[in-house]
């Protein structure tokens, strides 16, 4: 979902990296699903969730399994 809204908006790869602030290769790997965003990243990758207004798709309990 959030490749594909990435891809409609024509936000580069390198650029929805930019948003977050992250190497454009962490960028490729989330939007590619290789890997999710460390806890420690996490806030990154919201920013771009934030920036292509998906925050209402987020439930509160995303990464409730790695917190406990």
């Amino acid at each position: 979902m959030v490749n594909q809204s990435r891809m409609d908006r024509h936000l580069s790869v390198r650029r929805a990296a930019q948003i977050s602030g992250v190497p454009a290769s962490t960028m490729h790997g989330w939007l590619q699903g290789r890997h999710f965003p460390t806890p420690a990243l996490r806030p990154k990758f919201l920013a771009l969730v934030a920036y292509l207004e998906l925050g209402h798709f987020l439930h509160a309990g995303l990464w409730q399994d790695e917190e406990s």
